[in-house]
């Protein structure tokens, strides 16, 4: 039998039938269960792809919220969904929450499998709220037909400073009217595919120089930037009914905050219970990230993260920790140091959103349904080639076409898409493993007669001012620019705010910082080349 789903937002009423089924499921919780529901691990599998025993031991055990199992087929991600929520049933408790950071789509969590779409740089590019919640609600729809009922997305933070070390092209880098709008947009886009949204990482982390997942970030911010910029998406967010709010691990000591903001209570309970009326679900940033496990054990952050009045703390810690972070809070309650009122408060939220988003009820497992969604697929919208841009000053007008073998220049495995890519539209395209500098380009540029060369350029994110100094010096050389067809650079900037490199240019959000790649971006790129 199908789960049912009804309206994800918080503010909706639940019915007389999800409030027995909330009352009743919290009124059968243990001490413990309960304080299991509000936490969050890593899974873990055998090698055949399904759960192994510290994982089957945890959701046996009443865990709230596995985060996504990584390096799967989308098939077998989907068996291990449905195995492990039936294992949770069978044990009398709600099936566990599958969520992930699904930003990207599936493949962002699973690896090679599923559609790639773009990262919210690209869609901040192309600036089209429609887009947003097309993309939004495709990859929701296929995120749930393999088991996710809640992803770790959108991220609405908006990005203030020019050296940014952690957002890049996983923010929209747009101002804060755009990233509401966009945020917004996919927000109701992920919910009205019933997948529970969540606006991250508040109260904003745009304005960070410091990368929260190496040490913990001291913003300075005033009270208007606090208000009108940072603040102004996650309104936006609350307005459009999102199931969820990340708190991100970041101090504010102008405004008062001089602790995590996810571990502060006039964070959580202050700015976004009173001030803010959110009544939906806070959850913390990974505390597994050095800004906090580089000061608390899991245990304790744990336990500081929902006295705070988070609902559940994001410990991300493999399943085989899950015990003794478990004892760790259930202690924390019988001293007196956790109200248990509170405990019940945060379940009863998780269960509103459980029934909300139909995940009172198992995973299905239907196979030949997931299946589909092994391999890579390509996002083939449309407005793809929107989520690019090329240089305004310098175009592309020579646009690929038979009869001319390419030679795409770079070192890396996003200079090798690049070359498959131009190989499956039917264009010759060899790949020349070399960083394109002023050398190799010379060297390429004196073979050829026509504008046949595509140097691929991967930067640090942001770019140093040493990799845009050697951006323009790589293409000085004379001769080389003229054999160029465009330059493309993997980046979260305008085409037109990097240097002017003589040669067409096309930046595409195509990596993060954690070198994922999304293929709708360089598919977008080489649209731009045809």
């Amino acid at each position: 039998m199908a789960t049912e789903l009804h309206d994800l937002r918080p503010a909706t009423p639940i019915s007389a039938a999800g409030q027995k089924w909330i009352d009743d499921t919290l009124g059968r919780l243990t001490l413990a269960q309960k304080a299991a529901q509000c936490l969050v691990i890593l899974p873990s599998a055998t090698t055949d792809g399904t759960p192994d025993d510290a994982t089957f031991a945890a959701v046996r055990g009443g865990l709230g919220v596995l985060h996504s199992i990584t390096d799967l087929t989308a098939s077998t991600a989907a068996r291990y969904h449905s195995t492990v929520g039936s294992a949770s049933v069978d044990a009398g408790l709600p099936p566990v929450f599958i969520t992930g950071n699904l930003e990207a789509g599936v493949g962002y969590s699973l690896g090679a499998t599923g559609t790639d779409f773009p990262y919210p740089r690209g869609i901040g590019m192309s600036g089209d709220e429609d887009l947003a919640y097309r993309v939004a609600r495709r990859a929701a729809e296929e995120a749930r037909t393999l088991g996710y009922r809640w992803t770790l997305s959108p991220c609405v933070d908006v990005v203030t400073t020019p050296d940014d070390p952690i957002l890049g092209v996983r923010a929209y880098g747009v101002d804060a009217p755009a990233t509401s709008a966009l945020g917004s947009a996919q927000i109701r886009g992920y919910q009205d595919a019933g997948v529970l949204a969540t606006a991250k990482h508040f109260p904003g982390h745009g304005d960070s120089a410091v990368d929260s997942h190496l040490d913990l970030p001291r913003i300075d911010r005033t009270s208007e930037d606090h208000a009108e910029v940072h603040l102004a998406p996650f309104r936006s967010a609350i307005d459009a009914g999102v199931a969820s709010i990340m708190v991100a691990h970041v101090v504010l000591p102008a405004l008062g905050v001089d602790e995590p903001a996810s571990l502060s209570s006039l964070v959580n309970t202050g700015w976004l219970r009173e001030e803010l009326g959110y009544d939906g679900l806070i959850i913390t940033d990974s505390l597994r990230m050095k800004a906090v496990a580089a000061r608390y054990d899991a245990g304790t952050a744990a336990v500081l993260a929902l006295r705070a009045g988070a609902d559940v703390a994001n410990v991300k810690c493999p399943a085989d920790q899950f015990p003794a972070v478990l004892a760790h809070v259930v202690g924390a309650v019988k001293a007196g140091e956790l109200s248990e009122s509170a405990l019940d408060a945060a379940v009863a939220r998780l269960l509103a959103a459980r029934w909300r988003a139909g995940a009172d009820r198992p995973v299905e497992y239907d196979e030949a349904i997931a299946t589909r969604y092994d391999p890579p697929l390509e996002w083939n919208d449309e407005d793809r080639r929107s989520t690019v841009t090329v240089s305004t000053a310098r175009p592309v007008t020579h646009p690929l076409r038979p009869g001319t073998s390419y030679a795409v220049i770079g070192d890396t495995g996003l200079a090798r898409r690049v070359t498959e890519l131009i190989r499956e539209r039917g264009f010759a395209a060899h790949l020349v493993a070399d960083r394109p500098t002023a050398a190799t380009l010379a060297a390429a540029a004196a073979q050829t007669a026509e504008p046949s060369l595509i140097p691929v350029v991967q930067p640090s994110l942001p770019m140093t001012g040493d990799e845009r100094r050697q951006l323009t010096e790589a293409t000085a050389t004379p001769g080389v620019a003229r054999a160029v067809v465009a330059v493309l650079v993997n980046s979260a900037a305008e085409a037109d705010s990097l240097p002017d490199t003589g040669c067409p240019l096309v930046t595409m959000p195509a990596v993060d910082a954690f070198e994922m790649v999304t293929d709708a971006a360089v598919r977008a790129a080489v649209d731009a080349l045809c």
